[in-house]
């Protein structure tokens, strides 16, 4: 039953994601943004070997975003970024390491207008010191034509949690649901 549960997904998601606003030759459902980003590591980071090995960070993010259905509420995303980190240690600041997050996101849009509220989770990797560590990332945010403000709390399955806060531009408008869509 499980196995053809995940077959019948299988087949049908790629159907619907090609299938979807065919009458609209204009329409394009990928777009890219960049966004500037803050991360900042919560609660104990005290434990010998399940930590991060930072205080706070602040870099970008590149996002490739495809929308997957007609009403352009349900989108899922790759983004990969740089942050430099810092280490409050000794009242010394240090920021020799560096932190590479990649991670696949899954967007829900409550309106299909011009500004919407969203939430959404992640799954990726982030790559400090030559060592990966594996997150979930739960996040909320607002998006208005081609700008987006976001909140993510970042939980580590063998280190601490992080907060990140973001602010995103998108080089191409969200797309509406509605029909026909204009260039």
């Amino acid at each position: 039953m499980k196995k053809t549960f995940i077959l019948l997904i299988i087949i049908l998601l790629p159907l619907n994601l090609f299938s979807q606003n065919r009458q609209n030759k204009y329409y394009n459902p990928f777009r890219f943004s960049v966004s500037a980003i803050t991360k900042f590591v919560v609660g104990i980071n005290d434990h010998p070997t399940d930590k991060y090995l930072f205080d706070q960070g602040i870099g970008a993010l590149g996002e490739l975003t495809y929308t997957l259905d007609q009403k352009a509420k349900l989108e899922i995303s790759l983004e990969a970024g740089f942050l430099s980190t810092f280490s409050n240690s000794n009242n010394k600041v240090t920021t020799d390491n560096y932190l590479i997050p990649i991670s696949l996101n899954l967007h829900y849009y409550f309106f299909d207008e011009t500004f919407s509220p969203f939430i959404g989770v992640g799954v990726g990797a982030e790559n400090f010191n030559n060592s990966s560590k594996y997150v979930f990332k739960p996040f909320i945010g607002l998006s208005n034509e081609k700008l987006k403000v976001f909140a993510r709390y970042g939980i580590g399955n063998t280190i601490s949690s992080s907060i990140e806060i973001g602010i995103g531009y998108s080089f191409k408008e969200r797309p509406c649901g509605c029909f026909p869509q204009t260039r």
